[in-house]
């Protein structure tokens, strides 16, 4: 791949990534313009790059503790922003949706670029409805459906990670349960 492939890419998977964590989340007040909307994209990127990144590429973050200190950070990157005026839910992006941006990112790398393999997976209805269709084979059931979208905390996320390990992981990592049955679940609608 040469260079305006890999930045061509790039670009999408940073795209794809802003749209499928905002899209349905309302991280926005009404009235934020596009300029603004546009600003505050450029810079969380900039943040994720420079501070959070290295981390994962350095394989530096591998425990629960350290991935959900660098969600919350991405949090904080948002609430920071001097235009973060433009952000509902207290002027900051909450934890479900920092998690979503970052572990959706992080898959995305993995997947395309022979990046280290993300901690943990982007938790979204989708795979929750999953997890409901996996567990009717088995005699225990997972919570209702949390919002993802409305997570204020890593509470209701670290437990739908500790569901999927006590009662699902064979012999492989999270992400890796993610990715089949992220298929799975796609190739049956």
């Amino acid at each position: 791949m040469d260079k305006y492939q890999h930045k061509f890419i790039y670009n999408e998977i940073w795209t794809l990534t802003f749209g499928a964590a905002f899209q349905r989340a309302n991280v926005y007040v009404k009235g934020a313009k596009s300029d603004e909307k546009k600003k505050f994209k450029k810079y969380l990127q900039e943040y994720i790059e420079i501070n959070i990144l290295p981390m994962y590429q350095d394989n530096k973050v591998t425990d629960d503790e350290t991935h959900l200190h660098q969600i919350k950070s991405v949090s904080d990157a948002s609430h920071s922003y001097l235009g973060s005026k433009i952000l509902s839910n207290n002027n900051r992006l909450n934890f479900g949706v920092s998690q979503k941006l970052l572990n959706l990112l992080l898959k995305y790398l993995w997947c395309l670029f022979d990046y280290p393999e993300p901690p943990h997976f982007p938790l979204d209805r989708r795979i929750q409805e999953s997890l409901i269709d996996l567990s009717k084979n088995s005699n225990v059931l997972p919570k209702a459906i949390v919002n993802w979208t409305q997570m204020p905390d890593s509470g209701d996320y670290m437990a739908i990670i500790e569901y999927i390990r006590a009662n699902f992981l064979k012999n492989q990592t999270l992400a890796q349960f993610e990715l089949e049955h992220f298929e799975r679940r796609r190739n049956q609608t």
